[in-house]
């Protein structure tokens, strides 16, 4: 899906889009639900620190996809670590673990990040949980 303006964006029209897009490539299961996660913590973040997200994208070509948000702050995220009890300040190192790649580019406008993550189809997919069960 190309380029599309989105200072409104919410986080919930981001996620449709996102599990349209991954959908059609046949992307289930965990891949899906963390490429959802990484969309929910980008939106967000434009939306609560940068005044809105100015552009949205996810493309995808199985076994990644990469999900672009631009906005018009172009001060780049910082690393930051919050005692456990403090709310927030997490979401950026999930965004960094869940990719396998993070970029960040910025200039006079504002900055975009690009995340990239696993997108197996439902075929090439792992058929073995992630997480051992409690």
């Amino acid at each position: 899906m190309g380029p599309q303006p989105g200072a409104g964006l919410t986080g919930e029209q981001a996620r449709g889009v996102t599990r349209g897009v991954l959908a059609a490539h046949g992307v289930t299961g965990p891949d899906l639900d963390d490429a959802l996660l990484v969309v929910t913590e980008l939106v967000s973040n434009a939306r609560r620190h940068a005044g809105g997200v100015t552009a949205f994208r996810v493309r995808c070509r199985p076994p990644r996809a990469a999900v672009e948000v631009s906005d018009a702050d172009p001060e780049v995220p910082l690393h930051r670590s919050a005692p456990a009890g403090v709310p927030g300040m997490f979401g950026w190192l999930m965004i960094n673990r869940l990719a396998e790649n993070v970029t960040v580019e910025t200039g006079p406008s504002g900055k975009t990040i690009t995340v990239v993550v696993a997108a197996r189809s439902a075929v090439d997919a792992p058929t073995t949980p992630r997480l051992a069960p409690r």
